[in-house]
């Protein structure tokens, strides 16, 4: 055990009346984070082309959060899930990590699962985890009891093995030295080597998983984080998916992951969970090309609204009012504390937290009070953009043909803007147009926003506020190139 979560047990045996709530009144949490997925890919949140029934159903009896924010890109959102922290404070890395990378997320880094162990919960994680694939950086070893799946994105292995390259098209010639193998695990050990028929299967062995992660815990409380591979690419629908959409093949698999979140929903009410389990549904950053992110602007990758702010759903019948909307700024780093609050568990206070509960946000008791007045649009290293309330400044150096219009690309020719843009995101979600000129003490109040966090997690490169990395030597792919 971590000497965080010792010390979390310890202070829980000798202050329980402090720490964990009564166990009657402590909610079940799913959290069903889906890769890539575009902001409008699915009907609650506009989609008029992937059939989504239960996703509908799910948002009729549960709420919409419209202003929810992950990161551009995969490790990063997921290391800011875990921590609740911005994820250059927890996890400072450029972009996303790779198989065999000596780098992951820290073991002194205390995460929602850690929380969550510690209060009494049994913990799982089925499907991709994507913070590291050294041993010491496994699920196992960051307070998940269960961890079935992918270490990493379905496309990270050699080209032979149908990694880079979606169902039924041809394999593209390898290049370079190429990747191992990709991995299927189960607690650590490598089950076997992911081939496309595997990766047509994820989506109905996670599911299958989970809802026995789900039975086998009825009697609670427990934390299920079920992260699909599934719509990354390389795009896998099921066997009994795949042509039933007449949009093509990510249609397919955007209605499968729908039919998972079915029989999910399914598996609580059929247990008598339904009104003990807090279920939230969103994806790890916005949609690439291949989906759709109207009516925000840019894709994944990005800051633009539709490379970070991600369609999401809170589920909790008799607590969550049925039907509703809530616009507030909330995002991955707010589900630990969140989620510590419902649990009477403890949020770790030795070390700087980002997020903050939102529990009353979820319920309707929170009035008009945000939960963030601010928020940091960080890529990696790099603070590209700042939120304020309605308002959004966006940096200079964030990406060339910064004030073209959304769709359009930018002229060969195009300089970078060398003034910040303004955008009132209640008006302008899509951020078209720029308000800058017109509006010089609302882009003060921003510059002043983004002067106050140079000192923590700085605009550039490593910063005081960013914590260690977690580092090994002598780093190992989990799999060798002649597995079976």
């Amino acid at each position: 055990m971590k000497l965080s979560a010792l010390l979390l047990t310890l202070l829980c045996v000798a202050l329980p009346g402090t720490l964990v709530a009564a166990a009657g009144s402590r909610p079940n949490f799913i959290f069903i984070n889906i890769d890539d997925l575009g902001y409008a890919d699915i009907g609650p949140f506009g989609s008029t082309l992937n059939r989504t029934p239960h996703l509908d159903r799910m948002a009729r009896e549960g709420r919409k959060l419209t202003s929810f924010y992950a990161s551009p890109v995969c490790s990063p959102s997921r290391a800011s899930l875990m921590t609740g922290c911005y994820p250059k404070r927890a996890l400072p890395i450029p972009h996303v990590l790779f198989p065999g990378d000596a780098v992951g997320l820290a073991s002194a880094e205390v995460t929602v699962a850690e929380v969550l162990k510690t209060a009494g919960y049994a913990t799982g994680i089925v499907g991709k985890w994507h913070l590291g694939d050294q041993p010491e950086f496994l699920p196992n070893q960051q307070g998940f009891d269960l961890h079935f799946g992918l270490p990493y994105s379905n496309d990270m292995g050699p080209a032979e093995d149908g990694v880079k390259s979606d169902l039924g098209k041809p394999l593209p010639a390898a290049k370079g030295k190429g990747q191992p193998p990709l991995p299927l695990l189960r607690n650590g050990k490598v089950v076997k080597r992911v081939l496309p028929e595997d990766q047509q299967s994820l989506v109905e062995i996670y599911t299958e998983e989970a809802i026995k992660f789900i039975k086998g815990h009825k009697d609670g409380p427990f934390f299920l984080y079920l992260p699909h591979n599934a719509v990354h690419f390389p795009i896998y629908p099921g066997k009994a998916w795949a042509g039933q959409s007449p949009h093509g093949l990510y249609s397919d698999w955007v209605e499968e992951v729908d039919g998972s979140v079915g029989r999910l929903l399914d598996a609580v009410r059929d247990h008598g969970l339904a009104e003990k389990t807090l279920v939230i549904f969103t994806s790890d950053n916005g949609g690439t090309p291949r989906g759709v992110n109207a009516p925000l602007r840019g894709n994944k990758g990005s800051t633009w609204e539709g490379g970070m702010r991600v369609p999401t759903i809170a589920w909790w019948p008799g607590q969550i009012p049925a039907g509703t909307t809530s616009d507030v700024i909330c995002g991955m780093f707010d589900i630990l504390p969140t989620f510590a609050a419902l649990a009477g568990g403890k949020v770790p206070d030795d070390r700087r937290i980002d997020g903050v509960n939102i529990a009353a946000h979820l319920t309707g008791d929170a009035g008009s009070k945000p939960a963030h007045e601010v928020f940091y649009y960080y890529r990696g290293f790099e603070l590209e953009a700042v939120r304020d309330l309605e308002w959004k400044l966006v940096l200079p150096a964030a990406r060339p043909g910064a004030g073209l219009k959304p769709g359009k690309a930018a002229p060969a020719a195009a300089k970078p803007s060398t003034s910040p843009l303004l955008f009132h995101l209640k008006t302008d979600p899509g951020e078209a147009t720029d308000v800058a000129a017109g509006n010089p003490e609302i882009v003060a109040r921003l510059e002043q926003r983004i002067a106050d966090m140079k000192v923590d997690l700085g605009t550039s490169g490593p910063a005081p506020g960013s914590r260690a990395l977690g580092k090994v030597e002598n780093p190992q792919p989990l799999i060798g190139p002649d597995a079976p």
